[in-house]
């Protein structure tokens, strides 16, 4: 299967194409839209504003190649840019609108930013049954912000830090995003990835 890890100007790219090549992808980083892509990833790292503007300027493609059924995997701010709307930095930003509502920072009297490793508990959705095995794992968290107003009917997986609950993994057709970050969660890690290549093939 074919990854394409788009590049839009944040770090993290080599350590995610290098977990997916270890799963058995063949996988490109690069800066635009690949239409013979079987998997698109949107990384984790940076700003909520800075990569909706890039998203948002190619939104008619990103929805063109959804339609035609190819898969997308968010990680981390990749997931945030999935919902309706983000508010980092008391900034207003639109993001693609694939899931229903949006990110907010985290409402915790706890440390921000939320960093290290944490339980993810599923919540025994069928649409994700191919994953549950990752049920009570420990991944690896480092955020500030997470999902609010979501349709619960999405949710795989969920965790927590301090009094907050939040989305660990959510799942829409052919979309998947992830709060932790797989590719920093050791053989865990490992574990969701070998879980979706399987989940894609299905």
């Amino acid at each position: 299967m074919k990854a394409l890890v788009l590049n839009y100007g944040v770090g993290n790219l080599f350590s995610i194409a290098n977990s997916l090549k270890r799963t058995g992808f063949s996988v490109t980083i690069a800066s635009e839209l690949m239409e013979n892509s079987d998997l698109v990833v949107l990384p984790g790292v940076g700003t909520f504003k800075a990569v909706a503007k890039f998203l948002n300027d190619r939104a008619e493609l990103f929805n063109k190649l959804l339609e035609t059924g190819m898969a997308f995997l968010g990680i981390c701010l990749g997931m945030h840019v999935m919902f309706e709307y983000g508010f980092e930095g008391g900034v207003t930003s639109k993001g693609l609108g694939w899931f229903r509502g949006y990110v907010d920072r985290l409402k915790v009297s706890a440390k921000l930013p939320h960093i290290g490793w944490d339980k993810i508990m599923y919540t025994g959705s069928a649409i994700c049954s191919e994953f549950q095995e990752l049920n009570g794992m420990y991944m690896y968290f480092i955020h500030s912000y997470a999902a609010y107003g979501y349709d619960v009917n999405v949710v795989c997986f969920m965790s927590r830090y301090g009094e907050a609950e939040f989305p660990a993994m959510i799942v829409r057709d052919r979309v998947i995003a992830t709060q932790f970050h797989p590719e920093k969660s050791s053989s865990n890690g490992m574990l969701f990835f070998k879980a979706l290549l399987r989940w894609l093939k299905k």
